[in-house]
């Protein structure tokens, strides 16, 4: 039997649970994350059990071993991802009335790294990277894409949904709304000199869409919104070009990506001495915990900071 015979066997639970999350406010790309975990472990029970089981029999046994099966080379918060996806799963079923129990409910989440420092990129190995954009037909478009992550701190899903529509074209004061996760939408003014950058991009650069997709931004060749797999693929060019240069080869250790770019924000305006809050607001965080992992600050400033201090006078 084939995988999308063994889920067609549970189309019903699995379009309960789409249902229950669309009503929860997920967003799409959330939903394809967990629709796909669940797909698989529906999978791995057939191909383990060699038989369709009722969902009503599965028991965090089974869950326990999907999760050892899937771990091998995974980061624990993977792991802790498909365990949610497994717990909602099960849960919207519950509610439902299909299922009396959620078996996922025994596993415990496991530990990970309390608020590990973000890598982030200081001011001179920004500055390089943009200098190590192509200078082909995709530059001015691409510097867009890598300057909205690291000066604005848009999410790589933020910078794939935004839409022309979604500019503030007010030359004293220009910004853009942004749609970000838990469709949270925020408000982010621009700096002057990257706004009038978005709108060279739009008015000389920007190819003819689509018609069904007239109102995306950043349009591909082909006229179609340009991909989030071709918006990390952009960074990672330009990350590699980055770490080819004579004086940046300790970046090799460095696991840079897009989203190292918007660390590089939160942390820049951190120590410009922007408030915290105002940060969590700029970057869409729910909570204020997860803007504090911006406030790390390093040795050589660590080691100035107890040099300054005056303490001779306490040796007298």
């Amino acid at each position: 039997m084939e995988s999308q015979q063994v889920l067609d066997h549970y189309e019903n639970e699995i379009d309960i649970f789409k249902t229950y999350l669309e009503d929860l406010g997920y967003s799409p790309y959330t939903i394809k994350c967990y629709l796909s975990d669940v797909q698989s472990f529906l999978t791995f029970l057939f191909e383990k059990e060699e038989k369709l089981i009722p969902l009503d029999t599965v028991g965090s046994k089974n869950i326990q071993e999907y999760l050892r099966k899937t771990q091998k080379g995974k980061a624990k918060t993977t792991r802790n991802r498909r365990l949610m996806s497994l717990r909602t799963f099960f849960k919207s079923l519950v509610k439902a009335e299909e299922l009396n129990f959620n078996p996922a409910l025994e596993i415990d989440i496991a530990k990970t790294e309390k608020n590990p420092l973000p890598t982030y990129l200081n001011d001179e190995e920004l500055r390089l990277l943009f200098q190590c954009i192509k200078h082909d037909q995709y530059h001015i478009r691409n510097k867009c894409i890598l300057m909205l992550m690291s000066l604005a701190g848009l999410r790589v899903i933020e910078i794939y949904h935004l839409n022309t529509s979604d500019l503030i074209r007010d030359e004293n004061e220009p910004g853009i709304n942004v749609m970000g996760k838990g469709s949270k939408a925020r408000y982010i003014p621009l700096p002057a000199p990257l706004f009038h950058l978005l709108m060279e991009y739009e008015h000389m650069y920007r190819p003819t869409p689509k018609p069904e997709h007239r109102n995306a931004f950043f349009v591909s060749k082909r006229g179609e919104r340009l991909s989030r797999r071709r918006i990390q693929m952009i960074s990672e060019e330009a990350f590699n070009r980055l770490k080819s240069l004579p004086d940046f080869h300790y970046l090799q250790s460095k696991k840079l990506s897009s989203h190292k770019l918007r660390h590089t924000f939160g942390t820049r305006l951190v120590r410009e001495g922007v408030d915290l809050v105002t940060v969590q607001e700029l970057m869409g965080h729910t909570n204020l915990s997860t803007t504090q992992i911006y406030t790390h600050v390093n040795n050589k400033q660590k080691q100035e900071a107890m040099r300054n201090q005056n303490v001779a006078k306490f040796f007298e």
